[in-house]
Parts: structure tokens; C-alpha cells; sequence
């Protein structure tokens, strides 16, 4: 096991710093991260930002693996904010159950248009953007400025409501 950093910061240089924890950072953010080059790209952004930090950082507060594996952390979610990759995030458990086969249903045209007409219109937007237009729930949340729990939880409650409107 690799010796822990334990003095001030200024006193290791950043070759010390790289060599020390680049293994156990790219390990942190490759199994975080599906593609390879990407994880080892983000752990090089990890290094930068810790050396740019470094100036400010205080190592009586905490150690250096502190500010280094916060900042893996921050730049993973970033990544999935850039990318918008959302494996854990399942559409399926946004759906009221067999609600989905109202919308997907072959059911005559006009029904569903007036069933759509009668709902409040962000209601509405959120249907036509999911089924129309193949809009995923988090997609949609960021088109609508919204949180993803709002639109699931939105997207539920209009599903219900086409469903009374149209039985």
C-alpha cells in the first residue's frame, strides 16, 4: 500500500502527487465511466484542476486525496451532464403501470388528439415530447428547465389523466 501525504501540499511536488494517485483516480473514475479513453482523459482534467487548486489548498484541513477525489468526483458528473449518459436512470420506472399502452395503443387518432387537448398544456408537451418526438424524461427536464422527478412525476399524472379521458 502507498504512503499516505500527510505533510503540507507545497512540500510535494506534482510529479509526486501524479505518481502517487493517478492509478487509484483513474481506477475511481473508470469504474464510474463506461469508456476507457474517456476516464483516462478525465483523470488527466482531475491533475490539472488539482495543481491549478494547490495554491489554495490547505493541507492542516485536509489531505490532498481529499481535494482529489472530490474533484474526480465533480468531473464524473459533469461528464454525464455533458453526455448526457443516464444508464442508472430507468424510463421505465417513469411510467404508470400499463399506462404506456394508452399512448402507444392503436386506437383512433381523433380520440387521442382530444384527449391530449383537454390536458393542462405543460401536461401536454411533456406527452408529445416522450411519445412523438422519442424525447427522453431527463432530456425533456432539461428542455423544460425542470427537475427529472418533476417531469416523471408530471409525465404520471398526465398518463392518468388520458386514461380517465379516455375509458
Amino acid at each position: 500500500m502507498s504512503e499516505i501525504i500527510t505533510t503540507p501540499a507545497a512540500d510535494f511536488s506534482p510529479e509526486q502527487i501524479y505518481s502517487q494517485y493517478r492509478r487509484k483516480v483513474l481506477g475511481y473514475i473508470s469504474s464510474r465511466i463506461s469508456s476507457w479513453e474517456d476516464a483516462e482523459d478525465l483523470c488527466e482534467e482531475v491533475f490539472v484542476k488539482l495543481f491549478k487548486a494547490m495554491e489554495r489548498f490547505d493541507a492542516k484541513q485536509a489531505k490532498p486525496s481529499t481535494l482529489l477525489y472530490k474533484l474526480a468526483h465533480d468531473i464524473v458528473i459533469d461528464y454525464y451532464r455533458t453526455h448526457k449518459e443516464h444508464g442508472e436512470l430507468n424510463e421505465e420506472s417513469a411510467t404508470v403501470s400499463g399506462a404506456d399502452d394508452i399512448v402507444g395503443s392503436s386506437m383512433r387518432l381523433d380520440e387521442l388528439k382530444e384527449a391530449l387537448l383537454q390536458l393542462p398544456e405543460e401536461q401536454r408537451d411533456i406527452i408529445v415530447l416522450r411519445y412523438y418526438k422519442g424525447i427522453t424524461l431527463l432530456k425533456i427536464a432539461e428542455m423544460m428547465g425542470m427537475t427529472y422527478k418533476m417531469v416523471k412525476y408530471r409525465h404520471s399524472q398526465a398518463l392518468e389523466a388520458m386514461k380517465k379521458l379516455l375509458d
